[in-house]
């Protein structure tokens, strides 16, 4: 006969792991809920559907396109594409995103650059703080067409939103999204108007510096994927840092060479004399905004960093 104390302790245990699976679910569910809720609504970065709508709404319309620049916020703020194309003799188009879809948006919107008739080259712009984001997935992910997400494993795709850092991140987003104003758009990219820089250049600097060890290889596999393409299409692609305060310029030397040649191995040639180094009076919103009253000044200079590139183009 059976103890009657082992069969009430077995049916304890049964309902203590009942409890617990249940508990696990619910939390798997809700974090799941959480983030995709914050995609959803773009409270987190990669999901930013101000930026990406009106970027994409720019590519569908664009017809005559020779000269395309892709990349992050550094790039929105820094080049005024209409300028170029007057400096250039080549329309220009300035379809920057935000540093949260890194490398990857860089490649989605390349993509659909490359199906125009007329685009020659391609300047992928990026921040040098963008290599060094792990999470280069996410990037990918919210700026792909639906049909390119087939050949994605479902586990990366789990493993996006099952994510305690989106989460986290996401409500920090809503407890302070009171206090800021609504995001819009001015002079062909999110106005700075929205918001002040968080802190000074030099705290920024010296809070997270910038070493040759932290390069994400996830990211420069997407500059690879994107180098191909562009070979496939034998459409000339380059690649640009984009301006950055001068603080880093010597602080993170170091990491700025292993970047540069990391971009070379990938397959994009680096244009000379990048990243701009802003002295602290040039930088807006953010380390790697230039002020808005700059903007044409900071194309101009970019515009004489590529003039050879766009020379070699022909006709």
């Amino acid at each position: 006969m059976t103890p009657l104390h082992s069969s009430t302790s077995s049916s304890d245990t049964r309902r203590y792991l009942v409890t617990l699976l249940a508990v696990l679910a619910l939390f798997v569910v809700g974090l799941i809920a959480v983030t995709a809720t914050g995609y959803r609504l773009g409270l987190v970065a990669a999901a930013n559907q101000l930026i990406y709508s009106y970027q994409m709404e720019k590519v569908s319309r664009a017809t005559g396109v020779e000269v395309a620049f892709v990349g992050d916020s550094s790039l929105g703020n820094a080049i005024d594409a209409r300028l170029f194309t007057e400096l250039s003799g080549r329309k220009t188009i300035n379809l920057a995103l935000n540093g949260s879809y890194g490398s990857g948006g860089a490649l989605n919107m390349t993509r659909r650059m490359l199906a125009k008739p007329d685009l020659k080259l391609v300047v992928v712009l990026q921040t040098i703080d963008v290599l060094h984001r792990d999470d280069a997935f996410a990037g990918f992910y919210f700026s792909a067409d639906p049909m390119q997400l087939l050949t994605v494993p479902p586990v990366q795709i789990v493993e996006l939103y099952f994510s305690l850092k989106t989460a986290r991140r996401m409500i920090d987003q809503l407890r302070h999204s009171g206090a800021e104003p609504p995001q819009f758009i001015e002079d062909d990219y999110v106005s700075q108007k929205t918001h002040a820089i968080s802190r000074p250049p030099k705290v920024e600097v010296a809070v997270n510096p910038l070493r040759p060890d932290m390069l994400a290889r996830s990211q420069l596999d997407y500059l690879a994927r994107l180098a191909e393409l562009c070979r496939a299409h034998g459409v000339r692609c380059v690649y640009a840092n984009g301006p950055i305060y001068d603080g880093y310029c010597e602080q993170a030397a170091d990491y700025i060479a292993a970047l540069d040649d990391a971009v070379e191995a990938a397959g994009l040639p680096v244009t000379r004399g990048t990243p701009i180094c802003m002295p602290e009076r040039d930088v807006g919103n953010s380390i790697d905004h230039v002020r808005s009253d700059l903007k044409q000044d900071y194309t101009r200079r970019y515009y004489a960093l590529l003039r050879a590139t766009i020379a070699s183009l022909g006709s």
